[in-house]
């Protein structure tokens, strides 16, 4: 996967959208709200298309040694590049109710003394449902609330060898998951809880996952459009994965991390975000690694 090359469709997509929404004064507030990591406690209105990507880049400063059997400081002779771009669309049934999917590219090279391992193709395709619980405007306050289903499918490849990495899990996911808006005076609070139930395959029996986000919102409105800065904690917990009874090295997997973030929307139509997590303790080791996370959006009507 050329890097360059997807940047620079990417940029050659943003201008020309922009040029597009530039030109169009009807605009009209669409009542959504999106995070950087696509969770949806404010629903798009009826008929509402909207198309976002994601671009994914992590940075580690430690790893798991199979070896060993411990997270220790990544050496200097290894390499972990990896690499994530998503494209979600959503579709707003009614006021209530939106679907979505999403469809993950993945490109994961590792290098190291011992030889190369790579990754690159889709990952597991994602469908989900949206349906808004709660939407209480008060004078002083706001609160929204809704209610997510999603169905992972195992699409990406989950074999792994010296010089294959997986991009999919190789199994069903369920999601079930409540998000939540509350806009005070000066700020929003943001938060989310979910439970992920996955099924097993090939003799493993996969691990569950479960996590929390809570996010602080300061949004800014100008001339030029509305800005917004965030931060907040994330955490998240991955069940062991067991084969023939036995744990798969490293299957288990929690995370707390740190994050912040911000936000630019321009004419109600374009959102350009950015956000980075901090996992400051994963696995029982401290500054594990961070995450440089961009998303694109663009409401299509």
């Amino acid at each position: 996967m050329n890097r360059k090359i997807i940047f620079t469709v990417g940029l050659v997509m943003f201008w020309t959208i922009s040029l597009f929404a530039q030109n169009d004064s009807t605009l009209t507030d669409t009542n959504f709200y999106q995070s950087v990591y696509n969770l949806r406690p404010v629903l798009l209105k009826k008929g509402k298309i909207l198309l976002n990507t994601r671009l994914e880049f992590p940075r580690f400063y430690k790893w798991y040694n199979y070896k060993k059997q411990v997270v220790e400081k990544v050496p200097d002779k290894i390499v972990l590049n990896e690499f994530y771009f998503n494209t979600y669309f959503t579709y707003g049934i009614n006021d209530k109710w939106n679907v979505y999917t999403m469809i993950p590219v993945v490109d994961i090279h590792h290098y190291s003394p011992m030889g190369i391992q790579k990754g690159i193709g889709f990952g597991d395709i994602q469908l989900g449902v949206t349906y808004q619980l709660l939407n209480k405007i008060k004078k002083e306050t706001t609160d929204y609330l809704s209610l997510e289903f999603r169905t992972t499918l195992p699409s990406g490849k989950s074999k792994m060898s010296p010089t294959e990495y997986p991009t999919g899990t190789g199994s069903f996911g369920f999601l079930l998951g409540v998000n939540g808006l509350h806009k005070f005076k000066k700020f929003d609070l943001w938060y989310t809880g979910y439970y992920e139930y996955r099924t097993n395959h090939s003799g493993i029996k996969a691990g569950d996952e479960t996590g929390i986000f809570g996010t602080i919102q300061k949004p800014f409105n100008t001339k030029v459009g509305s800005f917004g800065v965030e931060g907040g904690l994330n955490a998240f917990y991955n069940f062991k994965s067991t084969k023939g009874g036995n744990e798969i090295p490293n299957s288990k997997n929690y995370s707390f991390d740190l994050y912040a973030g911000g936000w630019y929307k321009y004419l109600n139509k374009i959102y350009l975000r950015f956000g980075v997590p901090y996992s400051i303790y994963q696995n029982g080791a401290w500054m594990t690694k961070y995450r440089v996370m961009i998303q694109f959006d663009f409401l299509l009507n």
